[in-house]
């Protein structure tokens, strides 16, 4: 009999907790609550997309989003200290590699196309946003179209162009200063510009490094193989300009960054690099804790979903963080300047500031965990909500950030948001906070 019971409460739904011990005494009640969230979207603003390690190229045309076309600019480098061809070397070939680690849209049996193009300014060491863009030549200095394969890396090779590539050959062979330093080549070459054509219908993420770049391939009299020269993009500072065209679609409203807006019709969503975030409004949870008395919350979850349905390479984030923002759609910030987010369930919520006021932790992100089954975004809140209850923790509206969670373990230190364009859709009312509590009366 006692196994039996034990295997019962195992599987026990939340709701049921407790009712079994003694239904006929009344002091102990079990509730459940559903809470529709709303939820709005902001464009982010000061997105910085500086040196996030690829370069996105390509883009997109949706009836949500708009057309999204996406950019990749870079310096080049080289190794000052190897060695040059001589004036004895022989030209045998140049090209421009790209490292495609990653690819996201649609139509994959279809070529994709590049387009390389020399910049007309440097790039500076200053920080780069997603609105930021430079000046470069119209005419390219390879460019192709290919067959990419979204499940695994591409290795793309382009000839590059005939005068730039004399140029590049003579200026090697003839101990130019071009190639005494980094900074000399760059006031001769101050970097590229990589685009792709938003009616591909795909975006792709190119790995900064070795792989990405220029080789120059020459010989000597005698040889029996080329010798190579790199001049690529491996520790070169970049960024990712996007451009987006929402005219005609729900999205044309947001109009300004960093402000919240009411989207027409039924449907939100998230879209990377472009740096467009949903907004839940969390009123109706904050007063819902206020009627509250006696209580213990036994399960909470919030759910978002289902999406919409997507093709196979075009998936949405596979989390969701969960920053605390203002009304206004602005990130909320501790004494010391950090963002703040939902803190993984089962750990404090809440700490102590220099002052001794009760502020929130910051060392074990949450998230919302995408369910490919499903189409569903969903995690336990429970921690979070017992300490909105309880704790005094800080009481805002949650706006949802795709990357991965970080913890005081596990620091990360690039933004997936930022690296890549993917994106989601889902109806305004699939946004609901699951709240399973115990009353005792």
């Amino acid at each position: 009999m006692l196994l039996i019971l034990s295997l019962a409460g195992a599987c026990a739904d939340p709701s049921e907790i407790g009712l079994v011990l003694d239904p006929s005494s009344n002091q102990i009640g079990v509730f459940y609550e559903e809470i529709p969230l709303s939820a709005y979207m902001v464009l982010l603003d000061s997105f910085n997309t500086t040196s996030q390690g690829v370069l996105l190229v390509g883009g997109d045309q949706s009836d949500f989003f708009g057309t999204t076309a996406s950019t990749g600019y870079s310096r080049l480098s080289f190794n000052p200290f190897g060695e040059l061809p001589t004036e004895d070397a022989l030209f045998d070939s140049a090209v421009f590699t790209m490292n495609v680690v990653e690819s996201v849209g649609e139509d994959f049996d279809t070529p994709k196309s590049f387009k390389v193009h020399q910049l007309m300014e440097p790039i500076l060491d200053t920080t780069y946003y997603n609105f930021n863009a430079l000046p470069y030549e119209e005419e390219t200095i390879a460019e192709g179209s290919f067959i990419i394969r979204p499940d695994t890396v591409n290795f793309i090779r382009m000839n590059l162009e005939e005068e730039i590539t004399a140029d590049l050959f003579q200026k090697m062979t003839s101990n130019d200063p071009v190639f005494t330093n980094v900074f000399t080549f760059r006031d001769y070459f101050p970097g590229i510009a990589i685009t792709g054509d938003p009616e591909d219908n795909a975006t792709s993420m190119l790995g900064i490094g070795g792989g990405t770049g220029i080789t120059i391939y020459y010989h000597y009299d005698g040889d029996t193989a080329s010798t190579s020269y790199p001049i690529n993009t491996i520790q070169s500072r970049h960024f990712n300009h996007i451009t987006n065209n929402r005219q005609g679609t729900p999205t044309e409203v947001i109009t300004e960054r960093g402000q919240v807006y009411q989207v027409p019709g039924d449907k939100v969503g998230i879209k990377g690099n472009l740096g467009m975030v949903i907004k839940m409004d969390m009123e109706p949870v904050h007063a819902f804790l206020d009627t509250l008395e006696n209580i213990t919350f036994n399960q909470i979850t919030l759910e978002v979903g289902p999406v919409d349905d997507h093709t196979e390479f075009k998936g949405p984030f596979n989390s969701l963080l969960m920053y605390f923002c203002s009304d206004e759609g602005e990130f909320f910030k501790r004494f010391d300047g950090q963002r703040v987010a939902v803190q993984q369930n089962g750990q404090n919520q809440t700490g102590f500031g220099p002052d001794g006021t009760v502020v929130p932790t910051n060392s074990n992100q949450n998230s919302l965990v995408y369910v490919t089954d499903s189409l569903m975004y969903r995690n336990e809140v429970t921690s979070y909500v017992n300490a909105l209850y309880r704790s005094g923790l800080v009481k805002t509206d949650l706006m949802l950030y795709p990357n991965r969670p970080s913890s005081s373990n596990n620091p990360v230190n690039s933004d997936l948001f930022k690296r890549s364009t993917r994106e989601f859709i889902s109806g305004k009312d699939q946004f609901k906070l699951k709240v399973y509590y115990t009353r005792v009366r």
